[in-house]
């Protein structure tokens, strides 16, 4: 705690309130804190003399903190928010500004925008950071696993068209999710590798699935849909073009976001990767936000696998219906410890994910659906 004290005195709010977010996720110390914390009227006094401290930049001691280290946390955390710009400085998150060290590791400081994050039943419960730090989260840059975190912030077009929605009384966020039942099919190619394994083509006749695609468009800006995802190898590198095309010259409309599917896509000769199951995320006007990169690939050894290299980041979009994010079908339901506990270290609001598969795998994304949804 004498670290957090020495980071008040100089000012340094946000990097304090990292540290103590690092601290309280060691569940001993989140237990002890929260076990000796006392009764709400004694709570909300030692809340108030911190964030009167805070204000008037009077010192905080290592003594005062230890001995209401939630208190500080609660009273920091909302100092720091009413001290943030209106809107988020986009260029911050793009130079890495709101990335902090400590204990050798680096973290993100987001704000938690969604108001239904801190209405969740896991609220209330002990040993829960999130009923602490109401206005802000922290984010791993790498999680214990390896996979990368990157932060970005909406703008321009897209975070008015979310603003509004939240301002909205009875605002919901409404996902147009995409089927195919045309003509048109994913070509395959089994050229590389063993021979088992397999890598997506192009959508074959391409006329008829760019004419669904568009089709599709148009029925989901008709429905009022913000946010319209795609299914994992129904729109090859083709109809992209066409779709930012289209999307371009069909503004202005209430989709906000794109997700365009997945498809293989062939990284450039000079690289050493060969290629990657990417989903590319556009805006209602058809700008490239990001590109996920499929982090575990789907198939098995004797009926062959996809035959692309793996994705190792995961992209975190902070809006103001909160933070948004793409993974790719066993991305999110997958069982492997790279992507098993990924979005418990990176809580987002909101995980749109493109699918290629039969019934068992919806159930299998239900299920786990289900279990994120508590949070």
């Amino acid at each position: 705690m004498e670290r957090v004290a020495t980071l008040l005195a100089g000012n340094h709010y946000r990097q304090a309130l990292v540290r103590l977010w690092v601290l309280g996720s060691h569940a001993p110390a989140l237990n002890e804190w929260e076990q000796a914390r006392g009764n709400d009227a004694t709570f909300d006094a030692a809340v108030a003399h911190f964030l009167i401290a805070l204000q008037n930049e009077q010192a905080v001691t290592t003594a005062g903190i230890l001995a209401a280290p939630l208190a500080l946390i609660c009273a920091l955390d909302e100092f720091v928010a009413l001290h943030r710009a209106p809107s988020l400085d986009a260029a911050q998150y793009r130079n890495s500004d709101l990335t902090f060290k400590e204990e050798g590791r680096n973290y993100w400081l987001v704000p938690v925008t969604s108001q239904a994050r801190r209405e969740v039943p896991l609220a209330k419960q002990v040993g829960n950071l999130q009923t602490w730090f109401r206005h802000h989260a922290v984010l791993p840059c790498v999680t214990v696993n390896g996979i990368n975190v990157s932060v970005s912030v909406s703008e321009d077009s897209l975070d008015a068209a979310l603003a509004a929605l939240r301002d909205q009384a009875a605002g919901e966020l409404t996902v147009w999710i995409a089927h195919f039942t045309d003509d048109a099919d994913v070509r395959w190619s089994r050229e590389q590798g063993t021979g088992r394994n397999w890598r997506t083509t192009h959508i074959d006749p391409p006329d008829v699935r760019q004419q669904s695609m568009l089709e599709t468009v148009e029925a989901a800006v008709q429905a009022g849909a913000h946010v319209l995802v795609f299914p994992e190898f129904t729109i090859d590198l083709r109809h992209r073009r066409a779709l930012e095309t289209y999307l371009l010259r069909r503004q202005p409309s209430t989709l906000a976001l794109v997700v365009a599917g997945s498809f293989h896509e062939p990284t450039p000769a000079d690289q050493s990767h060969i290629a990657f199951n990417t989903a590319p995320v556009y805006d209602g006007t058809g700008e490239v936000l990001f590109a996920h990169r499929k982090l575990r690939i789907f198939g098995d050894l004797d009926k062959g696998a996809e035959n692309v290299d793996l994705g190792n980041a995961l992209h975190v979009l902070v809006t103001p219906l909160g933070c948004m994010s793409v993974l790719i079908c066993k991305d999110f339901m997958d069982e492997h410890p790279t992507v098993r506990t990924l979005l418990t270290e990176v809580p987002v609001d909101w995980a749109f994910v493109p699918s290629y598969g039969d019934d068992t795998t919806l159930k299998a994304h239900k299920n786990r659906a289900r279990v994120l949804a508590k949070v």
